[in-house]
């Protein structure tokens, strides 16, 4: 598996939080735990009262096998100054933003856009124009300057509680979302499903 959950704040092309501030918060309320390096961290003690499992019991590995391991459940904090988009495997169909039409000839565009999601896109329905990070993903994909990575979680599998959320609007001034996308760690994916 080579997918992740996604925090984010709003509006993810504005200057974000200091990262330092989001993991005074995430450490506080539990959601992290001990510093793997690297902006890499375990899942803290109260993880699992901040995220809500799909499924009876979820099988998580939550250390990794050897040095050098990223395949288990870990979260990163990541800093980007000119944003990449991500989209999760199969699933990414986005919209306008303005209207809610489908964005046409969006397969061919994805290697540029996953480089620079600060690119512009106009809408031939209704005319708005927007960057493409600011496409309506429907929660299945991301491009933000600053992100939680909550890694080896599959699209759909694991929601983030609204305790989490509030917690980190009211310790970063910022609303914050959610969405599930291919790992940074992930190769390029090639198949994309119409």
């Amino acid at each position: 598996m080579n997918t992740s959950l996604y925090l984010f704040p709003l509006p993810v092309l504005d200057e974000p939080p200091p990262a330092q501030q989001v993991e005074a918060v995430l450490r506080q309320c539990g959601f992290l735990g001990d510093s793997l390096g690297e902006g890499r961290y375990r899942v803290g003690g109260n993880f699992f009262g901040h995220i809500t499992f799909a499924g009876c019991s979820p099988h998580l590995k939550l250390e990794p096998a050897e040095e050098g391991d990223v395949d288990f459940t870990h979260l990163r904090l990541r800093e980007e100054s000119r944003p990449r988009l991500r989209v999760a495997p199969q699933r990414g169909r986005p919209r306008c933003q303005g209207c809610g039409a489908a964005v046409p000839g969006w397969k061919e565009r994805l290697p540029q856009w996953q480089e620079d999601a600060t690119s512009r896109w106009r809408c031939a329905e209704c005319g708005s124009e927007m960057r493409v990070a600011e496409l309506d993903w429907r929660q299945y994909g991301v491009a933000a300057r600053l992100l939680v990575e909550v890694r080896q979680v599959w699209p759909g599998e694991a929601l983030p509680g609204d305790a989490l959320l509030r917690q980190l609007e009211s310790g970063t001034g910022r609303s914050w979302s959610y969405a599930w996308a291919e790992s940074f760690w992930a190769l390029p994916l090639i198949e994309w499903v119409v």
